[in-house]
């Protein structure tokens, strides 16, 4: 079997039909590939969607598993389990692919025996999708695959976070015993996928516009609920403790290993920086926040240098205004103070 998609599934009624939809249309035979869905505890009708769908279809490679909530990563890793293809794809239940995408990608992994290929991806906000692209337009013999090592990549090249980016060979998973860390909440996918680039052997990045992210109203990301909203930022917290974990883990001496490193402190610094942005714009309760910058000051992430040129590219209102109120503790909570008392912003 060539590939096995792995599907986290919760509260997604509304979503998961038109994901599988998404899925029968890559140009992959059904003996080929196995949909592993492992529904994380549903309290709506999710489940009934995928066996409903699956039967009205003669989908006849759909595996569903049932867990009591444990979030995304104990999803994940349970799916993984089970697979048996030759290849992992993680895919979000509301998120969509486009046309033959993965039949393409997984010629140009084989070919080349990669252990990770990196596509493309845009966000689109729900309701705002249009028609999907054809990667079957595409010739696999037209596009040159360059093929690198783990650290290598990771210093020349941007590491995104989100772990349905890329395929992934399941024997590398295997044989380094990589998981996604169940107890983050958020975060979880760039732990992950800074794991298996730091020892990965073989990994390619193609221009194939492949996976559509669709922005859904309501989730963990965009929730203002403010025990929702806690949750997450605590979870930014353990990812940049655990980026800090394995920067420890390098020697900067050897070679690549600086770039490697300067490259894994940049991504923290972003961390740490989408942290004060969502704290502020939440209104998170200052004593919580302050208790978090203690922690980011101990592991030397904060203040944020911003020559490590981990946030980007700053407004002309961000570097001025915004970027140093946020990165001086005592504006940053007298600031969160005020604007938690003002009801009108």
């Amino acid at each position: 079997m060539k590939l096995s998609i792995i599907i986290p599934l919760y509260n997604k009624e509304k979503y998961i039909e038109r994901c599988l939809q998404s899925l029968l249309n890559q140009g992959l035979a059904s003996n080929d590939y196995e949909i592993i869905i492992v529904d994380d505890g549903s309290k709506d009708s999710s489940v009934d969607a995928v066996n409903t769908y699956a039967k009205k279809n003669g989908i006849v490679n759909i595996k569903l598993i049932q867990q009591i909530n444990q979030g995304p990563s104990a999803a994940r890793n349970n799916g993984l389990l089970e697979a048996k293809g030759d290849y992992i794809y993680f895919l979000d239940a509301d998120d969509l692919l486009s046309k033959h995408a993965l039949s393409y990608l997984i010629t140009l992994s084989k070919e080349n025996d990669l252990d990770i290929l990196e596509f493309d991806t845009k966000e689109i906000e729900e309701g705002k999708l249009s028609g999907l692209p054809d990667s079957s337009l595409f010739d696999t013999k037209e596009i040159k695959v360059s093929v690198m090592e783990g650290k290598s990549f990771i210093a020349e090249y941007d590491l995104r976070n989100q772990a349905w980016r890329y395929l992934i060979k399941r024997k590398f998973l295997l044989d380094t015993d990589i998981l996604f860390l169940v107890d983050m909440r958020a975060y979880e996918d760039l732990i992950f996928t800074a794991s298996v680039f730091l020892l990965a052997k073989r990994i390619s990045k193609v221009s194939v516009d492949a996976h559509r992210y669709i922005k859904v109203a309501g989730s963990i990301v965009t929730s203002k609920n403010p025990e929702k909203n806690l949750e997450f930022i605590l979870g930014m917290v353990k990812a940049v403790e655990e980026l800090d974990n394995l920067i420890k883990k390098y020697d900067e001496s050897k070679e690549n290993n600086a770039l490697v490193i300067n490259k894994l402190k940049a991504k923290q610094q972003a961390v740490v920086y989408a942290l004060l942005i969502r704290a502020f714009k939440y209104k998170l309760n200052p004593k919580d926040l302050s208790a978090i910058l203690d922690k980011m000051n101990t592991l030397e992430a904060y203040p944020i240098d911003y020559n490590k040129g981990g946030i980007g590219k700053l407004s002309l209102i961000q570097k001025i205004i915004f970027f140093p109120l946020v990165n001086n503790r005592t504006s940053l909570l007298l600031g969160l103070k005020i604007i938690r008392k003002l009801k009108f912003l």
